[in-house]
């Protein structure tokens, strides 16, 4: 299987975690593109987006969430699933849309902010903004449901989430609304940043992968 990916291997976190969980990163290999290649990332995917998968069969997956549904369902590591079934099932799915949906957030108020500042479509830039805060507070009350729980999809994307909020924070970086250039995640969050130290201990979050130039 042969994955595509860009120089920011944040856009793949929760695929490495997912192929590191089921054991099957040594039947992953890697091809470095750019983003907004005019050429080899539509050669894989048709809306020329990251990441996409090139299965044995030489078919395409598109989209980091069907990709590790993909990889989990090639999983070595038996009755290990990040999917969880029944009544968990859909908690998780819950707790992963909340996390890629900030992950999602913070690079399209990032993308809008390398425009001129007199050119920033201020009414969109607030609405990431908002979604951004929303997530973290939801996930935030949320705690005390996931915190306990098998590990599964929805912490992968939740820490994800929160990890690209510590490499590159929107909102501190381009000062939407009075206040942000102070702005820290894990301000008046503290059951979420406490979640958060201790689950990026482990072992397919801590691990640093070594992506090919």
């Amino acid at each position: 299987m042969k994955l595509v990916f860009t120089p920011n291997p944040e856009y793949i976190h929760k695929v490495l975690v997912t192929a590191y969980e089921g054991d099957i990163l040594d039947r992953l290999e890697f091809e470095r593109t750019r983003p907004f290649d005019a050429d080899i990332i539509w050669d894989y995917h048709p809306m020329g987006k990251v990441p996409a998968l090139v299965m044995d069969n030489g078919e395409p997956l598109y989209g980091g969430l069907v990709i590790c549904e993909y990889l989990d369902s090639l999983s070595t590591t038996s009755g290990n699933s990040i999917f969880p079934s029944g009544d968990g099932r859909w908690p998780a799915l819950r707790q992963m849309t909340l996390g890629d949906g900030m992950f999602d957030a913070t690079t399209l108020l990032r993308v809008e902010g390398w425009r001129d500042k007199a050119d920033w479509n201020m009414d969109y830039m607030l609405r990431e903004r908002r979604k951004i805060i929303g997530c973290l507070d939801q996930l935030n009350r949320e705690v005390p449901k996931f915190k306990d729980a098998g590990f599964h999809i929805g912490h992968i994307c939740t820490a994800g989430g929160l990890s690209y909020l510590d490499l590159r924070n929107p909102i501190r970086e381009h000062v939407i609304v009075e206040g942000d250039e102070t702005f820290d995640w894990r301000e008046g969050r503290d059951d979420l940043a406490k979640w958060y130290d201790a689950i990026v201990e482990r072992p397919s979050l801590k691990w640093r992968f070594s992506l090919p130039e």
